[in-house]
C-alpha cells in the first residue's frame, strides 16, 4: 500500500499543486509572486510564519526545475523573506524546505523571536500534532496579511 508521501511524490492528490484553495485549515493566501504563491500559516506560534509554494507544476526537488525556474523561485523567496522580516521585525528568520510530509517544492519562512518557545533550536523537534498551535484574532490576522501584501507592492 502506497503512503500519502508516495502518492504525492508523483503529484497524485498533492495538496500543494495548483488549484489549491486560497484559504483552508492550514493557510490564507497572501500574494502571487513570480513562480510561487505566499500563504500565511493559520498557526502563528511564530508570528509571520508563511509558506511559499511553487506554482508552475508539481516538482518535489530543486533538480526537477530548470535553472530559470529555480532562479525565479529563489527570487520569490528572497522577496518574501525580506518582506516578512520587515513586517514582523523578527530577531531572525529560518528558511526551511523539508518536503517530508508533502513532497512539493515549498519553503517555510519562519520568523524567530528571542522569546519564542524554541529559540536556539529548530521548530520541528516534535510531531506536528504536538506543536503549540497559536491562532490570531481575525482583526490581527487580517492586519498582518494586509501588511505583507502592502510590503510586496513596494
Amino acid at each position: 500500500m502506497a503512503s500519502s508521501f508516495d502518492q504525492f511524490l508523483d503529484g497524485t492528490g498533492c495538496p500543494l499543486c495548483s488549484g489549491r484553495p486560497d484559504s483552508n485549515d492550514t493557510w490564507d493566501f497572501v500574494a502571487k509572486l513570480g513562480v510561487a504563491s505566499l500563504y500565511l500559516n493559520k498557526n502563528q506560534t511564530y508570528r509571520g510564519h508563511c509558506q511559499l509554494i511553487f506554482d508552475l507544476r508539481h516538482a518535489a526537488r530543486p533538480d526537477q526545475l530548470t535553472l530559470e525556474e529555480w532562479t525565479a523561485f529563489s527570487d520569490d523567496l528572497y522577496r518574501a523573506q525580506g518582506v516578512i522580516q520587515r513586517v514582523t521585525n523578527a530577531d531572525h528568520v529560518n528558511l526551511e524546505s523539508l518536503g517530508n510530509m508533502v513532497p512539493h517544492l515549498h519553503w517555510h519562512v519562519v520568523p524567530r523571536y528571542r522569546d519564542d518557545v524554541r529559540w536556539g533550536s529548530p521548530i520541528w523537534l516534535t510531531d506536528g500534532a504536538q506543536m503549540k498551535d497559536t491562532r490570531l484574532e481575525h482583526k490581527e490576522r487580517s492586519a498582518l496579511i494586509s501588511a505583507l501584501q502592502d510590503g510586496l507592492k513596494l
